[in-house]
């Protein structure tokens, strides 16, 4: 992991103490920018630490992190000297002399080049847990779920949720809940491989032209008349077979 959280982490450091010297002093307008200079440092060093650990957690399960742009390091490079001379500066200095580097575009810049890495690492944490989510995709995940007679509406239905969970896009997800929300998916593929088969139970013990007309009804097209045989006529009298089917003629 690149040595950039020390980068918040210097920065809070350095507005705390300003925040302490300040704080002693009646000049409440620098008081207040220190304050809220201070917050984003505070801010940032928090977001990164929660995608470190959030990056050592998802490396062990497979996820790769893209590298970190030449010129975000470079940034990230000239913010740590502009803190650590703003640092130096600070020692022994007046309130205004303090103030002003708070104020000043350097400091700024550095506090933004923060930000921005953090803003990174969280869409980049996103891309690579979306790309693994895509990665583990089961085979017809992006078929309806069809629920043939004398099969198993139960079945049928976490068939549904465990759908709807692994094909939601990974995006706008917190790094702290991003290792959680893998192994959601991660489990609901596995989920998915067990229950899967059990959803064409009934429909397998069916006489085979019962289960072909059937399995052709349930397409967009439908079940041509060419299917309807005699066999299958004879299962369509049963009642207890058509509860939950229905016939839709098309021109």
């Amino acid at each position: 992991m690149p040595a950039s959280p020390s980068l918040a982490e210097r920065a809070e450091t350095l507005l705390n103490q300003l925040a302490q010297v300040v704080a002693q002093e009646a000049d409440e307008q620098a008081q207040l920018e220190i304050e809220n200079a201070r917050q984003r440092a505070s801010g940032s060093r928090q977001a990164l630490t929660d995608a470190r650990d959030a990056i050592d957690v998802l490396a062990a399960s497979g996820v790769t992190v893209p590298p970190i742009p030449t010129q975000t390091l470079t940034d990230l490079t000239a913010a740590r000297r502009t803190l650590r001379t703003a640092a130096t500066a600070i020692v022994g200095a007046q309130v205004d002399v303090i103030a002003s580097r708070v104020r000043s575009n350097s400091v700024n810049q550095a506090l933004e080049a923060a930000e921005k890495y953090s803003r990174y690492l969280d869409a980049a944490l996103n891309r690579s847990v979306e790309k693994k989510r895509q990665e583990i995709l089961p085979d017809g995940i992006d078929k309806p779920i069809v629920r043939y007679p004398g099969g198993s509406h139960l079945v049928a239905a976490q068939l549904e949720k465990l759908q709807t969970r692994l094909q939601r896009k990974v995006e706008g997800v917190a790094p702290g809940d991003l290792p959680q929300r893998l192994k959601l998916l991660t489990d609901a593929a596995a989920s998915w491989a067990a229950e899967r088969p059990r959803l064409d139970e009934g429909l397998d013990r069916q006489h085979p032209e019962v289960r072909g007309f059937l399995r052709q009804a349930a397409t967009e097209d439908g079940a041509p008349w060419s299917l309807l045989t005699p066999v299958v006529q004879r299962w369509l009298e049963d009642p207890e077979n058509t509860d939950s089917l229905r016939i839709v003629l098309r021109g």
